[in-house]
């Protein structure tokens, strides 16, 4: 599960962002996505205490 969504979320929403989107857009998009992910990964493990904070915890598992 990400972000407590599960497989059949995850694709309804793939289906969703293609849908408004387009195929044309969906590198940039996952480029993005994994330009977010790295940084969160890096603040994560620069700053350790912060998965500790309530409303931030759920996406510092």
């Amino acid at each position: 599960m990400i972000l407590g969504l599960g497989p059949w979320e995850l694709i309804i929403l793939g289906v969703l962002v293609t849908a408004m989107f387009g195929l044309g857009r969906l590198p940039s998009i996952a480029r993005d996505l994994g330009r977010i992910h790295g940084f969160v990964q890096r603040v994560k493990r620069a700053i350790p205490w912060v998965g500790k904070l309530p409303w931030l915890s759920r996406f510092f598992h």
